[in-house]
């Protein structure tokens, strides 16, 4: 390589910036070493803060736990004021923000950035550093593409070495004015003059069905638009702004309605010509509205009428084809309802963008319009989180329907279905039945619950692909998923080096079902006391990934006896799929057919049979 030439690293000006936060906290650290005070070594870009909870009466300084709930939520506002700031910042966490002494903290890094990162939607970088032998917290915090809400709903940023509100409109000013920022943010030339009334109108009930309703929809028309990031300093609308408020040259969505897949158009229409975006949202929300019929649950459960798609399901769907569409593209994003189905397709212009793939939704996000998702988010359409795919997935499965379903066509464009019908009551009284309640709404619960009413077991390999995650992370949801409990059971169980699902979950859905034949007929519990063919795939599971089953591998999958499940076993030999193992008695196990000729395989979960012997059904 020739000499003094320079060399590009990828990230390197996220690492620079990095390397710069953490010579701020050092300089920081030095001067407080030296005896100056906080308020003296406090800087824009770095606060120091004692962790909440920590004093008792009088003050006194208690103890420091791990898990600091408290500290979580604390600390998560100040991450949310940080990632506004220019620049981001980083708080050292153990300091007594008053005289300087350190007093140090026992938070756990990795439980806190999990904790922040549920809260505002932001993961900063957590490390732990010793001075004179005292544990302090550093976290790291970038800044953000878009917005963050505390978890107050407040936006702020700091301003010397306060936290102080700034309004979505100054934010993305000096958005304007930082490398890669959004083309949705930059000025049009639409005024408040060119809006049509009827978005206005439309914005207004949005704003008013917001969980914090602040009065903002009954504020004047400037101030609304001002206070969504949708108006500049000059009097002029946002590209965004534009977009969703003034009269559109054509229709950005589309409806049809169909009797069946393929079959007859019920209806179809374009949104009305001359419509702003908002107005064509509303109208397409309306007729799906239509569409998605109620129906009633048998018994006493809580909710009496569930629709046959989950509202907050579809109207995410729609809200990802028009927030996160390629804009440049002229064509309408068509949303289609099959009224066999209870289905809903949408398809929007543009594929994934941002490193989001179909095999990472759930855990990837990124918006090709981070303005116009904002403002979306401000009007409470979407919750602070963001367009939810998570939210989609948690509300389909927790009703006992299948997760969405997400692919990238050529065009490109993305297509969004989703499949409803009726609701399973028993998947959804067993949902209802999770304690702590909090885990209701955990997408990795949910999922991993909707894995397990459908098959016999899961693995931490298996709950990666589920939840999109790695195996570690899906081994950690799998433990969490372990800690609920259903009437005073765990919800899961494990079992050798699978999880199950516990007895006490299985008979609470067969009790709400009444009659385990219903279940299979709704595609779930299939597995328990399997007919012939099921029994078959259970086994097969099984044997991809590990090397032989026993009766009681059997019977613990299949809640039969061991003596039955013995029987289906040796059925299994007869029919040429099983063999016997070579130990007889309480040690007596099965093995893949012709392995006693090829000679013994290796127990290894990687070592999974091949495809021609043992192939895994669905």
């Amino acid at each position: 390589m020739e000499a003094n030439k320079a060399t590009f690293q990828p990230g390197a000006e996220l690492l620079t910036d990095l390397a710069e936060l953490r010579a701020e906290v050092d300089v920081c650290l030095r001067r407080l070493a030296d005896g100056e005070l906080p308020t003296d070594v406090e800087r824009e870009r770095v606060d120091l803060k004692e962790e909440a909870g920590r004093r008792g009466a009088g003050g006194v300084l208690l103890d420091g736990t791990p898990r600091n709930t408290s500290a979580a939520t604390q600390l998560a506002d100040e991450v949310a004021c940080m990632a506004n700031t220019p620049g981001g910042g980083a708080l050292i966490v153990g300091v007594n923000d008053r005289t300087g002494d350190l007093i140090g903290t026992d938070l756990d890094p990795e439980w806190l950035k999990h904790q922040i990162y549920r809260r505002i939607d932001v993961a900063p970088q957590v490390e732990v550093r010793y001075e004179r032998g005292i544990p302090l917290v550093v976290l790291l915090v970038s800044e953000a593409r878009e917005p963050v809400e505390d978890t107050g709903n407040r936006l702020r940023w700091r301003v010397g070495a306060n936290c102080v509100p700034v309004d979505r409109s100054a934010w993305w000013v000096h958005r304007q004015d930082r490398v890669g920022w959004d083309e949705m943010a930059r000025p049009s030339r639409m005024t408040v003059d060119d809006i049509s009334p009827g978005a206005v109108a439309v914005a207004r009930d949005y704003l008013r069905g917001r969980p914090a309703n602040d009065g903002l929809a009954d504020e004047s028309t400037e101030e609304v638009l001002r206070r969504l990031g949708l108006l500049t300093v000059e009097g002029t609308l946002t590209q965004a702004g534009a977009l969703l408020f003034c009269p559109a040259p054509r229709a950005w969505l589309s409806w049809a309605r169909w009797d069946v897949q393929g079959g007859e158009v019920l209806a179809a229409t374009d949104a009305r010509a001359g419509t702003s975006l908002l107005e064509q949202v509303a109208q397409t929300e309306a007729l799906l509205d239509g569409a998605n019929d109620r129906v009633t649950l048998p018994g006493s459960f809580s909710e009496r009428l569930v629709r046959l798609l989950p509202p907050r399901a579809a109207r995410e769907a729609v809200l990802n084809g028009v927030v996160h569409r390629d804009w440049h593209q002229a064509e309408a994003t068509t949303v289609t309802w099959v009224e066999a189905d209870a289905s809903l397709e949408v398809v929007s212009p543009g594929g994934f963008v941002g490193g989001v793939n179909a095999g990472n939704v759930l855990t990837q996000r990124y918006s090709r319009s981070p303005a116009l998702a904002d403002a979306v988010r401000a009007l409470g359409l979407v919750d602070k989180q963001g367009i939810g795919v998570d939210r989609m997935y948690r509300e389909m499965v927790t009703l006992g329907h299948r997760p969405p379903l997400l692919v990238e066509e050529p065009g490109p464009r993305v297509r969004v279905r989703l499949t409803g019908g009726k609701p399973v009551v028993p998947v959804m009284r067993l949902v209802d039945e999770i304690e702590p309640r909090e885990r209701q709404t955990d997408v990795r619960v949910a999922m991993i619950l909707h894995t397990l009413l459908h098959e016999p077991f899961i693995t931490a390999q298996r709950g990666a692909e589920v939840l999109q995650r790695t195996v570690e992370e899906a081994d950690e949801a799998l433990h969490v998923a372990g800690s609920c409990v259903v009437g005073g059971s765990p919800l899961i169980e494990p079992y050798r080096d699978v999880w199950v699902l516990s007895r006490a979950s299985t008979e609470l859905t067969l009790q709400a079902a009444g009659d385990l034949a219903v279940l299979k007929r709704q595609g779930v519990l299939t597995y328990l006391r399997p007919d012939p063919v099921e029994a078959t795939r259970v086994v097969r599971r099984w044997l991809a990934v590990h090397d032989r089953v026993s009766s009681g591998d059997y019977a613990t999958l299949t809640e039969l006896t061991y003596a039955g499940a013995r029987r289906a076993l040796e059925r299994m030999v007869t029919d040429g799929l099983l063999e016997r193992g070579e130990t007889a008695g309480r040690n007596a196990h099965f093995l893949p057919a012709g392995v006693m000729r090829s000679g013994p395989r290796k127990s290894d979960q990687s070592d999974v049979p091949s495809a021609e012997a043992l192939e895994v059904d669905g």
